[in-house]
């Protein structure tokens, strides 16, 4: 969103022009420094992110409306952002299989047998707050199920989710807390808003969830952008890359972003050199 400052040329002080130079000399820098705005991002990962079990069935657009918009909003921005821990599928199973307390092949000589699946996932895109048609934050929603020897028994799960740049490898984001899911239950729908700090160039990405019974190593259920376009090709891009623009209106008609403005901060300079 465009931030308008009403008034007229002559009432900016050159203090708040040099301060709109620096701040366009670090925007070019930080476009140099990655060769082009979707090139290799600046920063460590880090993404805020909240999860929670829902009561109710969620719209599965892809583009929310306004009121919507504003609910995710509110869940996520609270949330501090913390480093993502990007390590890929193939890292995150290994570490695994060698924390894990149990294998789900013990499981069954226990007389228990839980077979899990998902009904379906979907991503829903909020907050691109520089109208490029690339966003900052992002839900991810999905239904799983588990069918059981005892019908209601409720079964505790969680589930890591994972981004793939552009058909890159696999890199986790976010790792749910334990929920429970009984039978084919409708209403138990679980949610990830996140909104991507820094980190994540901006591009197309895709998304993949598994799911674990908690105390077991084994991968339960996995759903991803392969089995649904709904996971498929989000445009995305960190709150780094997100930028609002300053345009200061100048009496007359007209406007300055800080390209210019930065040109004019250098002509006022020049000027009161030339005047000493």
């Amino acid at each position: 969103m465009k931030t308008p400052f009403q008034g007229t040329l002559s009432s900016l002080s050159i203090k708040t022009l040099m301060a709109a130079m620096m701040l366009a000399g670090t925007s070019a820098y930080a476009e140099t420094a990655t060769g082009t705005q979707t090139g290799t991002p600046i920063g460590a990962p880090m993404v805020s992110a909240v999860g929670a079990q829902l009561s109710d069935k969620p719209d599965s657009s892809r583009y929310v409306d306004d009121a919507m918009a504003s609910e995710l909003k509110a869940r996520v921005q609270q949330i501090q952002a913390v480093a993502a821990e990007p390590k890929t599928r193939e890292q995150v199973a290994a570490q695994k299989e060698t924390s894990a307390k149990l294998q789900r092949s013990r499981q069954q000589s226990y007389g228990v047998y839980h077979e899990f699946s998902f009904y379906n996932a979907f991503a829903r895109l909020f907050e691109d707050r520089d109208y490029d048609g690339f966003h900052r934050s992002f839900s991810v929603t999905f239904d799983a199920d588990v069918y059981s020897n005892y019908p209601d028994e409720s079964v505790p799960v969680y589930a890591e989710l994972y981004l793939s740049r552009n058909g890159g490898d696999w890199v986790r984001y976010f790792t749910t807390e334990t929920f429970y899911i009984r039978g084919a239950n409708e209403l138990d729908d679980y949610e990830v808003v996140t909104t991507l700090a820094q980190g994540y160039g901006t591009d197309h990405y895709d998304v993949l969830i598994d799911l674990y019974e908690v105390g077991y190593s084994d991968i339960v259920a996995t759903i991803s952008a392969d089995d649904t376009n709904d996971l498929y090709a989000l445009p995305l891009e960190s709150a780094n890359y997100d930028r609002e623009e300053v345009v200061i209106d100048v009496e007359g008609g007209g406007s300055l972003g800080a390209g210019a403005l930065a040109l004019l901060a250098l002509g006022a300079c020049l000027r009161r050199r030339e005047r000493k």
